[in-house]
């Protein structure tokens, strides 16, 4: 049974999106997407589906996808979960919608041996990204993808995280663990992905964030101040602590590995960075496998704690993966000068939405 809720929430109101482009980032067109000149966006910046920026847009989000090649087939929780978005992000002619793409926030595979007289996880393998990559791009617009606890766990294919990595961006087909997509007018797309497993200080389940990639979302967001009408949209495996989101104890808590870079001395940077820049409008993350009806898996700017930004909890689409028996994703669109978020109930009639 497909249902979209709406959500009483707006994210932004704002005239701001129809100010001048004098401060929009130099842009140019390649083949494959259009890239920034600027080295600050590194990476795809504009959707390649839309001819011309515009003020609306629409944002699939999809929490933990754990792919177990064994329930994969066309009747799978993940195909029938896509078939949901699709009248959503492509036109009745089959082309896609203007200003549309796909954001996954990691955790591609199942942690688990898939294959038979096999004791390899499946999480982290080259197969793994090969099924994640498959399934995205059948989502047929745009698609990013931010780096999990999982993501690097191919240890018996791969000797080293750099290796892993090295594989997992190939692969998938980005130019860095982190990525920038300007969306529509003066609004970005920005996510953070882990880089480290084998070497981790601590848990090897901590989503750790690089310095290198703090120090480019610092200088991205102070390029693009609310000031002069931009608007940022978050994407990472944990929240940041700070967000309020309802979190797991017994599990997340106490391992170390509940927020981003939990156990490190820079835990607090993110939501400090969020504090100090109102041109952070939201921030989407997954890690939980809860669903996103608790009272607290969204969570809104309390005075100065939060910012300016909403922080969203999702949850996944495989019912092998629920904690809760929800099973749902995020869809945000944008409504003339506002933007909308809706959860995208995946359950049948037996689940809770």
């Amino acid at each position: 049974m497909r249902a979209f809720l709406l959500c009483s929430l707006m994210l932004v109101c704002s005239e701001a999106m129809r100010l001048s482009t004098a401060h929009r980032p130099c842009l140019r067109r390649s083949r494959l997407s259009m890239q920034a000149e600027d080295p600050l966006f590194g990476g795809p910046a504009y959707p390649e589906n839309v001819p011309g920026i515009g003020d609306t847009f629409t944002i699939a989000i999809l929490g933990d996808l754990h792919i177990d090649p064994r329930f994969f087939g066309p009747d799978s929780d993940h195909i029938k979960g896509r078939e949901h978005f699709m009248p959503i992000v492509m036109k009745k002619d089959g082309t896609p919608r203007p200003n549309t793409a796909v954001v996954s926030v990691g955790d591609l595979g199942e942690s688990k041996p898939c294959f038979p007289d096999s004791k390899e996880l499946f999480a982290g393998t080259t197969a793994c990204f090969e099924a994640a990559a498959e399934y995205l791009k059948g989502f047929k617009v745009p698609y990013e993808v931010v780096g999990g606890n999982h993501d690097l766990e191919g240890i018996d294919e791969f000797p080293t995280d750099a290796t892993n990595l090295e594989a997992y961006l190939r692969i998938l087909g980005k130019p860095s663990a982190q990525f920038v997509r300007l969306i529509a007018e003066k609004t970005l797309l920005v996510g953070l992905g882990s880089t480290v497993f084998r070497d981790a200080q601590y848990t090897s389940h901590e989503v750790y964030i690089d310095k290198d990639q703090i120090k480019w979302w610092e200088g991205l967001v102070k390029a693009c101040p609310a000031e002069d009408g931009w608007r940022i949209f978050m994407f990472s495996h944990a929240p940041p602590m700070g967000s309020g989101l309802r979190v797991l104890q017994e599990n997340h808590v106490v391992n170390g590995c509940c927020w981003l870079n939990h156990s490190g001395k820079n835990t607090a940077k993110f939501i400090e960075v969020v504090r100090n820049n109102p041109c952070i409008k939201a921030w989407f993350s997954g890690h939980f496998h809860l669903g996103q009806d608790y009272e607290d898996s969204i969570t809104f700017p309390a005075g100065k704690n939060r910012g300016s930004c909403v922080f969203a909890q999702t949850s996944v689409m495989g019912r092998k993966s629920t904690r809760d028996s929800r099973r749902q994703s995020r869809l945000v669109r944008s409504v003339s000068v506002s933007v909308n978020l809706r959860d995208a109930c995946l359950g049948t009639p037996d689940s809770y939405c």
